[in-house]
């Protein structure tokens, strides 16, 4: 009789125990599963946030190469008037030694 009483009990808490340890399984589980959920949101947040990092990156780039490609234009056009501005100084330079010259000339008709 007493064994039937203590196997009785021992079943009771074994019982209780296995309860407990099936509670504790899928709590864990559960946690577990939360995790990789949040895991997996945090992941594709951040792609999306990556993929608008890359396109607003994308737009400055273009817009850089925009502004250098404007200022290689104006810079092309700048030499191209510095170049013009050269000739035009460089004709002037031949006007004033041609005007020298003669005048040099007419200086020396003058003192013979």
């Amino acid at each position: 009789m007493e064994r039937c009483a203590i196997n009785f009990i021992a079943r009771h808490w074994w019982r209780r125990v296995e309860v407990w340890v099936i509670a504790l399984v899928l709590v864990a589980g559960g946690l577990i599963l939360g995790y990789q959920a949040g895991v997996w949101s945090a992941s594709s947040e951040q792609t999306k946030q990556l993929a608008e990092v890359r396109a607003a990156y994308d737009a400055a780039l273009g817009k850089r190469d925009l502004r250098l490609t404007t200022l290689a234009e104006k810079t092309q056009d700048a030499a191209v008037k510095v170049q013009e501005a050269s000739n035009t100084a460089v004709q002037a330079a031949d006007t004033a030694a041609k005007a020298a010259d003669k005048a040099d000339e007419a200086l020396s008709r003058a003192a013979q």
